[in-house]
């Protein structure tokens, strides 16, 4: 299967593996498009890819079952081998990738991932469905509003460590990143039912952890018990910042991102 929405930056005639990008729930691959460019420096392709039920890309099968939306990205892809950065839901997948297909991944960084505190069934349902139901309302309403400071911090002050100071081209593209999400409950429910830590813990691919000192939707505090899982990870945090540092802090990011990348090398 090739039906995969994605934009490729860059031209990959450096030595680099390419680097794949997947976004959290909610989102789309536009996401990435504050630090894409920056990554692709110095030759290195990198893709930004829509998780299958979100963006442009077909969602694999009903509801959103992790281990399906891993394959469905490990074939449809089509890298025999790359390094792969997912975020919040998108972590998750990429847990998912790296435990069902070791031999395609070879780092592996999770910024601020999801699937790793499981949650009861129940509570997972009525967050899938509150998570669905205000990015409705935020895209029904936000774009009207988002010059507006007092308003991003309505829109955005679960995410966002400082509502106020996101620039409101920013705010519209996190508006338009969340057009075509189809699986935005089920999404949710999978990623809150998860439990990848056996997952994460057996993955052999040398492992990074970015985090948003801020950070309400995955609190940071999360970082110590992953830090547990896997001594062997290195960890980047960035201060003043939330769920969503290649927005928030596209530059500190990038550059954070690049610091892993080279020590895992």
């Amino acid at each position: 299967m090739t039906d995969l929405d994605r934009d490729d930056h860059g031209d990959g005639d450096g030595a680099a593996e390419p680097l794949v990008l997947l976004h959290g729930v909610a989102s789309s691959r536009i996401v990435w498009r504050n630090v894409a460019d920056r990554l692709a420096a110095g030759g290195r392709r990198v893709v930004a890819v829509d998780v299958p039920g979100f963006g442009g890309s077909e969602a694999a099968g009903p509801g959103f079952a992790l281990d399906a939306v891993a394959d469905r990205l490990a074939e449809g892809l089509g890298l025999e081998r790359f390094d792969l950065v997912g975020h919040s839901l998108g972590g998750a997948v990429a847990v998912a990738v790296a435990s069902r297909h070791p031999e395609a991944v070879r780092r592996l960084v999770l910024v601020a991932p999801a699937g790793l505190a499981p949650r009861a069934m129940d509570v997972a349902a009525v967050l899938g469905w509150a998570a669905e139901l205000g990015t409705e309302v935020r895209r029904a309403l936000g774009y009207q509003w988002v010059e507006h400071a007092s308003a991003r911090w309505a829109l955005f002050a679960t995410s966002v460590a400082d509502p106020a100071a996101l620039h409101s081209d920013d705010a519209r593209l996190l508006l338009d990143a969340s057009a075509g999400a189809t699986r935005i409950a089920d999404g949710v429910r999978a990623a809150l039912e998860a439990d990848l830590r056996d997952d994460l813990a057996a993955a052999p691919a040398p492992l990074g952890f970015i985090w948003g000192e801020a950070d309400r939707v995955v609190p940071y505090a999360g970082l110590a018990t992953l830090a547990d899982l896997r001594p062997d990870a290195i960890a980047e945090t960035l201060p003043r910042t939330g769920h969503i540092p290649q927005i928030e802090r596209p530059a500190e990011f990038a550059a954070a991102l690049e610091r892993i990348l080279a020590a895992l090398a």
